[in-house]
């Protein structure tokens, strides 16, 4: 289907392969075009770095092909009409997990919708995914955008969970808590990376993990990744709780260098120990931390968090559900 419609002249219509060097600038567009008012500064980030690649002309070609397969600037798939772009979709293996394909930032520009032009991106997407022996497709989409979600449906995506994000103003008050439940509240120690990732791995429900895996990287604790994280205009302070000699709780707390930048915070707590209130209270003790703009993503079925990070001042912003489809 994808080859039949590739066709190289400005009159064309339709779908063909996202080139880097050609196509990024145009991609930009659409996403800032099809997310408007729904983007957060990481996705604002990101649409400005595409940008920035796209004005690089040959020189962002030549960069892409020193990168590994599947793994380009933004490999996947654009849709035409008269030599625009107007839609876009892009498709990654997914090697945390074996033979899977991840599906994002499918967009169509908002006159360009109900004529079939994301059914055609996504049906491009799974074809790449079965040519390069994928077993399986995931994605995510906000639980609300029906149509999307229709869409998936109809291709034969099924749920496997949903995440919520929640919002916190800048300078919100903190109130008190003692709900430590016996638990330790402390900093991680050296050479508790390992533990602090399979925490993370074993309270993390499955039908979570396909669309945005945990990576180990992420847990790493030293100077080097805190060198590492200033570099980038970052700063990074983990928690944990001890129970029985176990770290059976942790949250990180991610912050940017620019004040209106939104922080991030990540949370991860063994069913059996109700920790959410005391460990949300020393990631927010810091005036630093609470000067900044915040958001958690945490499960949408875990409703007792969720009630403990709406009274620290997180406000429901989205519910993201992740959709996978067994292509075997």
């Amino acid at each position: 289907m994808v080859a039949a419609t590739i066709r190289r002249n400005t009159a064309f219509t339709g779908v063909r392969p996202l080139e880097g060097a050609r196509d990024l600038g145009g991609v930009a567009e659409v996403l800032a075009e099809a997310f408007r008012g729904e983007m957060d500064s990481s996705g604002k980030r990101a649409v400005a770095e595409m940008r920035a690649i796209g004005r690089l002309g040959p020189l962002a070609w030549w960069l892409d092909l020193f990168a590994p397969l599947g793994e380009g600037f933004s490999p996947g798939f654009v849709w035409v009409e008269d030599g625009r772009i107007v839609g876009n979709a892009t498709v990654r293996r997914a090697p945390a997990f074996g033979r899977g394909h991840v599906v994002g930032n499918v967009a169509v520009l908002p006159d360009h919708r109900r004529h079939g032009i994301g059914r055609q991106l996504m049906q491009a997407c799974i074809e790449r995914a079965r040519d390069e022996g994928g077993a399986w497709v995931a994605l995510e989409v906000r639980a609300d955008n029906v149509s999307a979600r229709h869409l998936y449906l109809s291709l034969g995506f099924q749920q496997t969970g949903a995440e919520a994000l929640l919002r916190r103003k800048a300078n919100t008050p903190v109130p008190n808590s003692s709900e430590l439940n016996g638990a330790r509240i402390r900093r991680p120690r050296s050479g508790e990376d390992a533990a602090l990732f399979s925490l993370a791995q074993s309270v993390t429900p499955n039908g979570l993990k396909w669309v945005e895996p945990l990576r180990e990287s992420e847990f790493v604790l030293g100077w080097d990744r805190r060198f590492d994280l200033w570099l980038s205009g970052r700063g990074e302070v983990w928690w944990v709780a001890e129970s029985s000699g176990q770290i059976v709780g942790a949250v990180r707390v991610e912050t940017f260098r620019n004040p209106t930048e939104e922080g991030r915070l990540r949370m991860w707590i063994k069913a059996e120990h109700k920790l959410h209130a005391a460990l949300m209270e020393v990631a927010l003790a810091s005036r630093d931390v609470r000067a900044h703009p915040l958001s958690i993503a945490h499960p949408a079925e875990d409703m007792d968090a969720l009630q403990v990070f709406a009274r620290y001042g997180f406000q429901p912003a989205l519910t993201l559900a992740h959709m996978k489809l067994d292509l075997r």
